[in-house]
């Protein structure tokens, strides 16, 4: 009895990776650039382009991103935002004390909610970078024009700004991995 053989497959990228990703990068600029107070930044989009690859440079990573990226952000990130601002603006916290605690317990929450499901797991790095991205934007200090969004100046309302922006740049960020390999203009080739 002959058993059927599996076929085998390689892609060929008909254009180079590192030409793709030049075009990449270029076709990102306006988008941090162009946009005014709506600009993106573009550093958080390109660490959401590394996971991409990071989770195989499949449009199923996109699932995860696109997920997690803004949950962790929200978790980790908005609602400490809201919290720790709170505190410090309009209860006179000490803002380091504050900072830790509120950072300490919504981690620790975000950390927690992980063991629920298997989906956190397997996109642990969009979930953390999520947060990391959050609290580089919101740590930095950037102003409107810089990525973080048309902020207002209201302590409340400017953490939930600068999730939507930290969140649109890391969906963007998929974008650029997915868009970076269509330009490779991939084909399958069957092997023998």
């Amino acid at each position: 009895m002959n058993m059927p053989q599996e076929e085998k497959v390689r892609i060929i990228q008909r254009i180079p990776l590192w030409l793709a990703v030049a075009i990449t990068v270029l076709i990102s600029l306006p988008f941090g650039i162009f946009l005014g107070p709506y600009n993106l930044a573009l550093w958080a989009s390109f660490i959401a382009w590394a996971e991409y690859f990071a989770f195989g440079a499949k449009p199923e990573a996109l699932k995860l991103i696109w997920t997690l990226y803004p949950l962790g952000a929200l978790v980790g990130g908005a609602i400490f935002a809201v919290f720790n601002n709170y505190f410090v603006a309009y209860l006179g916290w000490n803002l380091v004390l504050s900072v830790a605690l509120w950072l300490f317990i919504w981690v620790a929450i975000m950390v927690y909610i992980m063991k629920y499901s298997q989906f956190f797991w397997k996109g642990s790095l969009a979930y953390f970078n999520g947060l990391s991205m959050y609290l580089a934007f919101y740590f930095v200090g950037l102003k409107p024009g810089q990525g973080a969004g048309p902020l207002i100046g209201n302590p409340l309302i400017d953490p939930w700004i600068l999730w939507i922006w930290c969140s649109l740049a890391g969906i963007f960020g998929g974008f650029l991995g997915w868009l970076n390999i269509q330009l490779t203009f991939p084909k399958v080739v069957k092997e023998s």
